[in-house]
């Protein structure tokens, strides 16, 4: 976890939201089946213009060290709370380039009767979930930038633990200055699983596992 989840908010509602600039070109179409790779709308701090702004980022990590985005073995989409401010892929990027990453809601399989059965997880009036994530910019020695992140992930409460052990860490709006770095403060304790009760599950149908499947339908009760 996490490694699908739909996002399908309309520009307005995250400027209102966040109170932020769209940056945005070219915004990423509404997808109810995101996976890594794909383009991601997120939200950060803007130290110069002192301002949250929104911007499109590649879902995989991509080390700054890396010599081409194509070497490296590895892009990770997730980073575990564990380890997120002592590893040497992730710890740069806790300290300095943390980021929001608002969702409808994401998708986790549990094994029941011997078959993975897919839910949606979210909030029970289906209103945002604001996740916490890390970004790194890759350059290219002739001035070219890519802009990819991962979603940092906590142990899951103790509701959510029959879906699977893992959930994305869930941010509520006091937390956001803090982890964006709008203001001074350690964002170590907001390391931690969402509250319980936060966070509702609810059956979908199989169509999600195929991420070519896209449209509101997806996050329908099934």
């Amino acid at each position: 976890m996490c490694g699908r989840f739909s996002q399908a908010l309309p520009a307005e509602l995250l400027v209102r939201m966040f109170g932020a600039i769209d940056l945005r070109l070219e915004a990423p179409a509404p997808s109810w089946n995101v996976a890594p790779t794909a383009q991601v709308t997120t939200v950060g701090w803007d130290r110069e213009r002192a301002r949250r702004v929104i911007v499109p980022m590649t879902w995989g990590l991509l080390a700054s060290w890396e010599k081409h985005p194509d070497a490296a073995k590895m892009k990770p989409i997730n980073a575990r709370c564990e380890t997120v401010a002592t590893s040497r892929m992730f710890a740069p990027a806790f300290r300095q380039r943390r980021i929001l990453v608002p969702i409808d809601a994401w998708y986790e399989w549990a094994v029941e009767g011997g078959q993975k059965i897919p839910h949606a997880l979210g909030h029970s009036d289906r209103s945002p979930v604001v996740l916490g994530g890390i970004w790194e910019c890759w350059r290219s020695p002739i001035g070219d930038r890519i802009l990819t992140l991962a979603i940092v992930t906590t142990p899951a409460t103790a509701e959510l633990t029959a879906i699977h052990g893992r959930m994305p860490l869930v941010l509520a709006e006091p937390d956001w200055p803090v982890w964006l770095g709008e203001v001074e403060g350690d964002p170590t304790p907001l390391l931690r699983p969402a509250p319980s009760g936060r966070i509702t599950t609810w059956r979908v149908g199989r169509a999600v596992g195929n991420p070519r499947n896209n449209g509101a339908q997806l996050l329908a009760a099934a």
